[in-house]
């Protein structure tokens, strides 16, 4: 530690800190401009100087000059207020007084110094800069005359968010900021707008529509990825005017700009029954009672197996939990499942296969009431755990690895918060970054090494790491404790998917007592592991546990038996109606989701659902799935509740209501409805009433509560595996000459963002991405129409050329409604398909 007095206060600080940082921890408050803890320091507006003994004569910048043994600094004196004031007024010299219509106004630092420093008249002149406005921006407009030239937005977009899309043009007293006088064509993740001091960055949503005083900031949680980003809901008059970061300052542009999904006018307001073929409106009454009557009807007549329950990767925790509940106990069978079954649940379940399943010891129930979202289960000394959910990665340590490989992710696009943890891993200097992707990613300028392999085969490369490692260590041994080595070492081959692969290569190298050393699969959906975590499973009970083993603490306190048979997954199910099998469901009840445009063959998919005699569908808006349902209730989203949710990491994110539900009902709050006609009363308040239930029987959770993950870190680890062989062989799907992945952007999550505003802004539609070199080929140009068809159907979209993708290899987003990328696909995001001229 450093000790030091600042304005005569005696103080002892971390060595490595600079005097600004000292002042702001201890809150000693020093006037400045350019600097901002979200970015290394400027130095740039220099309206941070100090008097430093013993030091130079000179006044120095505090942000830049670190603190030291026995140092003396003066933050205030007649001598640094008249420096400051003649700082700012240089500022001034250009900048117009618009304060009035400036969008910054009330949040300006700039505005905050002038009155701060008393300066009421700038007696300077200078040839005036040319009032550059870019109007032409996407989501952001750029004023050069309000521009101060501190370099935050430079830096924030270069060292934090790794898009390097504004610079500073020209040089000296024209220096202004820029991207070749063109408008912006980036990320649009907006962080240059909040880190802005002044208002030459301006939010064109935000633009004209409240100023900053009147509105109300509530802390929510972001709904899109799985990243977990807590944010702040600004609202006004029951509207919401703009969204930001709490915290971390970093946002994708979906999260920041998506919230028009809220108030979009195709949001369902009021349930839909059908009637004659179509769907009508209906009380909330009358609706719940024919959903009630058609599934009674359907159990009644076929039995209660005859329900199948399907859960949302985007609903809460606690909707999810007490759907999973009503399945279980209400209806006393574990036929459910959630469509994460296609993508994080398989993650887990591979995971699971090589290090095994969740255990967790030495925890205790408390009897002293926990506070609201908390978990009232004690980590006592002796807490150990062991499997799979022990190797799932802290984001917040990914910045410390010393290797990061990426494979077959496009990290940006698909989970923000790891990209910006990789830019923070970038600044270490002995940090190396491995990608491997059939495509080029943004990821890739930065990369150490990059890895090309066809669509498909990421196993083959995973197993020629492995042998690497083995071929360059004769003898090596991996640092966990690992079963099975010597025979997999003979094969290196031969049931499971990619994520046994890579949990193979993490057993066989990994080394979990260093931070950062981890497994971070992707969730591609904001509650893609809390849907996982309570339940919603048909193989696991809330906490990843046994349906044989630990079913009597659920059927304690439910006050019914939990059946010990496993039901069916998603897939499993689909395939019982394809084949007309006695054990196929007559009913469905589909929490959100919308299975037609998720899953994977979307004509199989509708053709199957069609098959159902009844379907009750919980969503916010008229789905394609919803279409099909007989019953549609229309729910409360986001900013409307009250909840939480589960990051990718295990990270507990707490809901809270901007708004009000305008005609909707939360998830919970439906599902105890039903659950009340069909005979199965379930009352609870709130969610937290919910929660607290929840939380009791998951020991899993010890010590949880809002802003932290699970597993605890104070439980001690004990973790060992086996290698489990996996398949090498390479089949995608269909006959053709090109192979399409299907895929994610980052202007948009799955369906939902395309009801908001901004999201479409960023980008309206799909376009299939093909490099230059095939266009030529079709003869084809920048986006005209090409014709996709596959085994399974066909759709027409303009093209986009890019050298990203390798000859011979296509990418489609699949997010639009009007160019449905899964009416092409068989089992997977890959199919081979033929493209010409539309």
């Amino acid at each position: 530690m450093i000790n030091l007095t600042i304005d005569g206060k005696a103080l002892q600080v971390k060595k490595g800190k600079t005097i600004l940082e000292a002042a702001l921890e201890n809150g000693i408050h020093i006037p400045h401009l350019c600097y901002h803890p979200a970015i290394k320091a400027i130095g740039s507006c220099r309206i941070c100087v100090v008097e430093v003994k013993p030091g130079p004569p000179r006044p120095q910048p505090a942000c830049t000059t670190p603190v030291a043994e026995g140092m003396e600094v003066i933050t205030q004196s007649e001598r640094l207020q008249d420096l400051r004031r003649e700082l700012v007024k240089f500022i001034l010299v250009n900048h117009p007084l618009d304060c009035p219509w400036c969008d910054k106004a009330g949040e300006c630092l700039l505005q905050d110094l002038t009155h701060e420093l008393g300066i009421d008249v700038v007696d300077y002149e200078a040839v005036k800069v040319p009032p550059h406005i870019d109007y032409e921006s996407r989501l952001i407009e750029r004023y050069a005359t309000r521009c101060v030239t501190c370099g935050r937005c430079v830096r924030v977009c270069r060292d934090r968010v790794g898009a390097s899309a504004i610079n500073f043009e020209n040089r000296g007293y024209f220096t202004e900021l820029g991207c070749g006088h063109v408008p912006l064509e980036c990320e649009f993740c907006g962080t240059c707008i909040d880190i802005c001091p002044v208002g030459a960055l301006i939010n064109k949503l935000f633009k004209y529509t409240a100023r900053s005083w009147e509105l109300t900031k509530t802390k929510t949680v972001c709904p899109y990825c799985g990243g977990g980003c807590n944010y702040e809901v600004h609202t006004k008059n029951g509207r919401i005017h703009r969204v930001r970061s709490q915290g971390s300052l970093l946002l994708c542009g979906r999260g920041r700009f998506g919230f028009g999904v809220v108030e979009a006018p195709e949001r369902l307001h009021q349930p839909l029954i059908k009637k004659d073929g179509q769907l009508v409106e209906a009380p909330w009454d009358e609706a719940l009672d024919y959903a009630a009557r058609g599934l009674k009807e359907v159990i009644d007549n076929a039995g209660p197996e005859a329900l199948y329950g399907i859960g949302s990767p985007r609903a809460t925790n606690e909707a999810n939990y007490l759907f999973q509940k009503f399945i279980r106990a209400g209806l006393g069978h574990n036929n459910l499942d959630s469509p994460a079954r296609y993508n994080f649940a398989r993650a887990l379940a591979g995971i699971a296969a090589v290090f095994g399943t969740a255990q967790v010891s030495g925890v205790a129930l408390e009897s002293v009431k926990k506070g609201v979202y908390q978990s009232p289960w004690e980590v006592q000394e002796e807490a150990k755990g062991s499997g799979f959910p022990f190797v799932l990665g802290n984001t917040q340590h990914l910045s410390h690895a010393d290797v990061i490989l990426v494979i077959g992710a496009d990290v940006t696009p698909e989970m923000p918060t790891y990209g910006w943890r990789i830019m923070d891993a970038l600044k270490n200097e002995n940090f190396r970054l491995v990608v491997a992707n059939p495509r080029k990613t943004k990821f890739d300028r930065y990369a150490n090494l990059k890895l090309r392999y066809q669509p498909g085969s990421e196993r083959l490369l995973l197993i020629g790491l492995m042998e690497a490692v083995l071929e360059a260590q004769p003898g090596y041994t991996p640092h966990l404790e690992a079963a099975g080595f010597e025979d997999f070492k003979k094969t290196l081959l031969k049931t499971s998917d990619n994520a046994t692969a890579v949990a193979d290569l993490f057993l066989l190298i990994g080394q979990t007592c260093n931070k950062g050393s981890a497994l971070y699969p992707i969730a591609e959906k904001n509650n893609s592991r809390g849907v996982c975590d309570v339940g919603v499973m048909p193989n696991y009970l809330p906490g990843y546990q046994s349906l044989a083993e630990d079913g009597g603490a659920f059927a304690k306190l439910w006050g019914k038996p939990v059946s010990e048979k496993p039901g069916v997954t998603l897939g499993e199910m689909l395939d019982q109606l394809e084949n007309n099998e006695p054990e196929a469901p007559r009913a469905l009840y589909v929490l959100g989701g919308d299975l037609v445009r998720l899953l994977p063959n979307r004509a199989r998919t509708e053709r199957l659902l069609q098959k159902v005699r009844f379907m009750v569908v919980q969503d916010a808006f008229l789905t394609d799935t919803a279409r099909l349902a007989d019953v549609v209730l229309p729910v409360a989203i986001h900013a409307e509740l009250e909840g939480t949710y589960t990051s990718t990491d295990g990270r507990l994110g707490c809901l809270q209501a901007a708004l009000s539900p305008n005609g909707t009902r939360p998830d919970w709050q439906i599902i105890t409805e039903l659950s009340q006609r069909l005979g199965y009363p379930m009352k609870y308040g709130s969610a937290t009433a919910i929660f607290a239930e929840m939380a009791q029987l998951m020991p899993i959770w010890a010590g949880i509560r809002e802003g932290h993950r699970w597993p605890h870190k104070k439980i001690s680890v004990s973790l060992q595996g086996k290698f489990v062989p996996f398949p090498t062989e390479i089949s995608i799907p269909g006959e053709g000459k090109y192979t399409l992945i299907v895929g994610k952007t980052l202007a948009h999550s799955g369906s939902y963002t395309t009801h908001a505003h901004g999201s479409q802004t960023i980008m309206p539609g799909a376009a299939l991405k093909i490099n230059p070199a095939d266009a030529q080929v079709l003869k084809v140009q920048e986006g005209e129409p090409v014709k996709i068809s596959s085994n399974q159907g066909e759709i027409t979209v303009p093209i986009a050329m890019t050298v990203e993708l390798p000859r011979g290899v296509v990418f489609l987003a699949d997010h639009f409604s009007d160019t449905p990328a899964n009416l092409l696909t068989s089992n997977s995001n890959l199919c081979r398909v033929q493209l010409q001229k539309g």
